[in-house]
């Protein structure tokens, strides 16, 4: 007969290990699924912000290429770099608007009287070659003689002005009357020629001393602006190559002074002017100047 043998039951202590074993594996696992979920987490968030930045720069790429440099430059700036680059960009504005004045006050009026005569043409050929415009004060007489002239000096763009009819100062002066319907002939004779009706004027000899307040208000009645000068180039005297260096020193003179008035240079319409034009045209522009015709809208320079 076969022995059977007695199972005795497990003892506290042993349950209470078994128990303590049991919660430890439960806390390891635990941490482990923590372990996990965390990391997992992280890769999830790690992986948004990429694509959220990839997003970012694709989406922020197509403008970037069609923006200008300022504007990629303000992109990529802070605040104070922008207001920097703005500021110097004003400065900058200042400073070439001023030059521009600067190059306006650098103006002279080149002005011939007595004509139009048989070397206008070439006077206008020698403007032409220097870029030069001017303002011709002319006699009704030659302008009938020579048309052709007066016509080309429009085409030119160069101002017409008139300088009435006998150049004879008695005959001129004679009467209060008599400026104004010089002009008067002379301004229908040029309309005629060209259809252009100016006012602007230049009396024989100039203002002073001749012309009278009674004839001045006559001529201001009927329209007339009359134009003297502030540089007399005495080429009516010198009738040579001598005019130019007059006109240098009487132009350093004015600039010295400072003067507010427009530069005013008188000429005579003659063959020695025309042939030592190119040289006064020459100096002037190495000085700076560059040259404008006289207008209705400006204060004219009296003597």
């Amino acid at each position: 007969m076969r022995q059977v043998s007695k199972k005795t039951a497990p003892s506290v202590a042993y349950l209470l290990t078994k128990a303590a074993c049991f919660f430890v594996l439960c806390l390891i696992l635990l941490y482990v699924w923590d372990l996990s979920q965390s990391s997992a987490a992280t890769e999830k968030r790690e992986l948004t912000v990429s694509e959220n930045s990839q997003m970012r720069h694709e989406g922020d790429s197509v403008p970037l290429k069609k923006a200008t440099q300022g504007e990629l430059l303000d992109h990529l700036s802070t605040k104070q770099q922008i207001e920097k680059r703005k500021q110097e960009k004003e400065k900058q504005k200042a400073a070439a608007e001023k030059k521009q004045e600067k190059l306006k006050e650098k103006t002279v009026y080149l002005t011939f009287d007595d004509g139009p005569s048989a070397v206008s043409q070439r006077l206008l050929q020698i403007l032409s070659e220097h870029d030069a415009k001017a303002t011709f004060f002319m006699l009704e007489p030659n302008m009938k003689l020579h048309k052709k002239a007066v016509l080309n000096m429009k085409q030119q763009g160069h101002a017409l002005g008139l300088h009435g009819v006998t150049h004879d100062q008695k005959q001129f002066y004679k009467g209060a009357n008599s400026p104004q319907l010089e002009m008067k002939q002379a301004q229908k004779t040029l309309k005629s020629i060209t259809g252009v009706e100016t006012h602007l004027i230049r009396t024989p000899y100039g203002s002073k001393p001749s012309l009278t307040e009674a004839q001045k208000k006559v001529l201001k009645k009927n329209g007339f602006i009359y134009w003297d000068w502030n540089i007399d180039s005495l080429d009516w005297k010198y009738r040579s190559q001598k005019f130019v260096p007059e006109v240098m020193n009487q132009l350093n003179t004015l600039e010295k002074r400072q003067t507010k008035q427009p530069i005013v240079i008188l000429m005579h319409d003659i063959p020695s002017t025309v042939q030592s034009l190119p040289l006064l045209l020459t100096n002037l522009k190495n000085m700076g100047y560059s040259f404008a015709t006289l207008d209705e809208s400006m204060t004219p320079v009296h003597e």
